[in-house]
C-alpha cells in the first residue's frame, strides 16, 4: 500500500456542475502531497475550498492530477472520505424541539441520528465501534435524548460520531472547534489526534484557532492556491507574518472612520426617554427540567437597561435555554417569575410578538435554518418583523435608507443582491448580526453570534456595538469572539451560577 494519502499535481479545479469556460476555483495550479504520517492542517481565506478539493468535491484539470495512493483501485474515492462541515447543527424545523416540547417528522434519538439510516443498505452497524465512539467523545448518556435537545457542543460531537461510526479512510473536517468551550475544543482534539490511521485526518482551521500539538503539517491557501506549505516547526514565523498581514489588510479595508461612526451613530437613535429604575428583566427563582431532570433551577438574576451581560458556562448547562425563557421559545417561558419592563409575564397578557418586538437575535440555530435563496438585502429586511424570513413588502423609505446605510458602513454594497447561499460564512455570519440590529432593539441577544467571522469583521463588529445604546446578552466561548461586556453571570449547572462585574 502506498504511503500517499492524497497527491495533487499542476492541478486546477472546478465546481461539477461548472459550465466550460468558467474560471477555476483557485489562480493557480496547486501542487501538495500528504504521506500517511503526517497530519496536515489547511489554513486561509480559501481554506474550505482547499478541503473540497481534498474531499473530491471539485473536478481535477487534467483529469489525473488529483489522485489518491493509499486507496485501493477499486474503491470510489467519495466512498471513502467523510468531509464535515461545522457552519451549523443539524437540519431543524422548530426551535422549541431543543426542549423536548415539539417533535417533528424527523427528529430522532442520538444514538439513532450516529448509526443513521441503515434500513435501505447493506451496510453493518459495528455495536462495538459506536460504543467506543460514544465513550470517546463524551456522549454517554445522551444515547436516548432527542437529538435536537442537544446543546451545540454535543450536537458537533454527535456529528463528528456519525462520521466516524462509518469507518471512513479519510476524514477532513472544517472549523472543527468552532463554536465548543475549552473542554468540549480539548476533547474533540484529542479525538481527532488519536484516530490516525484509521481514518487518516486533515483540519481546515481559521488563522485565529489554536493548531493542535498534533499536526505536523500546514498549508496555507488564498484565492491564488498554496502560498506556504511545510513542516509546522518550518513554517511557523512564515504563517504568522501571513496571519498579521491579512488582519492588517482587513482592519484598513473595515475600520469606520470619523464620518462612518457618526453615521452609525444615528442608526441608534430612538425617541422616547427609558426609565432606569426599572430592570429591563428579571428572573426570580426561576427553574426548568427536562423530563423531570432540572438544567436551571432556583435562577435569580436582574438586567438594567444598557447593561452588557456575557452568559458563561460550559455546553450543555443552560445556556440556550436561558436565552430561550427570554424570547419565550421555550415552553416553560409563560411563568409569572419572568418579569419584562415591570410587568409579569401571563399567557394571556402577553405573546410572543410582543414579547420579541424589540429584542434583536442572532444565533448558530438560526444559521442553520435561515432560508439560502434570500438575497443579502432581503435577509436583513426580514428582521423588520418578528420571527419571520419572508421580505416585507413596502417598507418606508427610513427603513430602506437604514439597511443601505448598513450596506455602506460596512463595505457590503458589492454582495447586496447576491442569494445568502453565495457568501462567504463570515458575510452571511456578519448580515444575520446586522439583521439582528436593524430594528434597533432595546435587548439584543448575541448567541455565538460573531464567531467565524474574519477577526477583523470582528473588530468591526464590537467597535459599531461600542455606540450601541441598548443591552446586551451575548454567549461566546472565546474572549475574542464576545463584544464588551461589563458584567457577567455563569452557568454551572442546576442550582449554580455566579454572577459578578467584570
Amino acid at each position: 500500500m502506498s504511503n500517499t494519502i492524497i497527491k495533487l499535481e499542476n492541478a486546477l479545479f472546478k465546481g461539477l456542475s461548472t459550465a466550460k469556460g468558467s474560471p477555476s476555483v483557485f489562480h493557480n495550479p496547486i501542487s501538495l502531497e500528504i504521506k500517511t504520517n503526517e497530519r496536515w492542517a489547511i489554513i486561509g481565506t480559501y481554506k474550505a475550498q482547499m478541503m473540497k478539493v481534498l474531499a473530491s468535491q471539485y473536478m481535477p484539470e487534467p483529469a489525473l492530477s488529483r489522485t489518491y495512493p493509499f486507496l485501493n483501485k477499486s474503491i470510489w474515492p467519495q466512498s471513502a472520505i467523510q468531509f464535515l462541515e461545522f457552519k451549523g447543527a443539524l437540519p431543524t424545523a422548530h426551535l422549541a424541539a431543543r426542549y423536548e416540547f415539539f417533535k417533528d417528522e424527523f427528529d430522532e434519538t442520538t444514538k439513532k441520528f450516529v448509526i443513521g439510516n441503515v434500513n435501505n443498505n447493506s451496510r453493518i452497524i459495528n455495536e462495538d465501534l459506536v460504543h467506543e465512539v460514544f465513550e470517546k467523545l463524551k456522549l454517554q448518556g445522551l444515547e436516548n435524548r432527542w437529538v435536537m435537545g442537544l446543546s451545540n457542543g454535543q450536537t458537533r460531537r454527535a456529528r463528528l460520531a456519525r462520521a466516524l461510526v462509518r469507518e471512513p479512510k479519510l476524514l477532513l473536517v472544517d472549523d472543527p472547534f468552532l463554536g465548543l468551550d475549552p473542554t468540549a475544543t480539548s476533547v474533540v482534539s484529542e479525538v481527532l489526534g488519536s484516530l490516525a490511521p484509521n481514518p487518516h485526518v486533515v483540519l481546515g482551521l481559521r488563522y485565529q484557532d489554536e493548531i493542535p500539538d498534533w499536526i505536523t503539517h500546514i498549508a496555507v491557501v488564498d484565492e491564488t492556491g498554496i502560498i506556504t506549505q511545510g513542516e509546522k516547526s518550518q513554517i511557523k514565523d512564515q504563517l504568522e507574518e501571513l496571519k498579521s498581514k491579512d488582519l492588517q489588510l482587513k482592519q484598513e479595508q473595515l475600520s469606520f472612520n470619523k464620518e462612518k461612526l457618526e453615521n452609525i451613530k444615528k442608526l441608534f437613535q430612538k425617541d422616547g426617554k427609558i426609565d432606569y429604575s426599572i430592570p429591563l428583566l428579571e428572573f426570580n427563582d426561576i427553574s426548568v427540567a427536562y423530563r423531570g431532570q432540572p438544567v436551571i433551577e432556583n435562577l435569580n438574576w436582574k438586567v438594567h437597561h444598557g447593561e452588557r451581560w456575557h452568559v458563561r458556562g460550559d455546553n450543555g448547562t443552560g445556556k440556550s435555554t436561558l436565552l430561550a425563557l427570554i424570547t419565550a421559545e421555550h415552553p416553560q417561558s409563560w411563568n409569572s417569575k419572568i418579569i419584562m419592563n415591570g410587568e409579569p409575564r401571563e399567557t394571556g397578557r402577553h405573546n410572543f410578538f410582543d414579547i420579541n418586538e424589540n429584542i434583536g437575535f442572532a444565533s448558530p440555530e438560526l444559521h442553520v435554518v435561515f432560508p439560502q435563496s434570500l438575497t443579502a438585502y432581503e435577509a436583513i429586511s426580514t428582521g423588520y418583523l418578528v420571527s419571520s424570513f419572508v421580505p416585507p413588502k413596502n417598507l418606508s423609505q427610513e427603513k430602506i435608507d437604514r439597511i443601505n446605510t448598513f450596506f455602506k458602513e460596512f463595505n457590503l454594497e458589492s454582495i447586496k443582491h447576491k442569494e445568502f447561499r453565495d457568501l462567504g460564512i463570515s458575510d452571511q455570519k456578519l448580515i444575520l448580526f446586522i439583521r439582528s440590529l436593524i430594528r434597533n432593539p432595546d435587548l439584543l441577544i448575541l448567541d455565538e453570534a460573531l464567531s467565524v467571522m474574519d477577526d477583523a469583521r470582528i473588530e468591526q463588529c464590537k467597535e459599531l456595538l461600542r455606540h450601541y445604546p441598548g443591552t446586551i446578552l451575548s454567549i461566546g466561548h472565546l474572549d475574542s469572539e464576545v463584544p464588551d461586556t461589563d458584567r457577567y453571570i455563569r452557568l454551572l449547572g442546576p442550582g449554580k451560577y455566579e454572577i459578578g462585574l467584570k
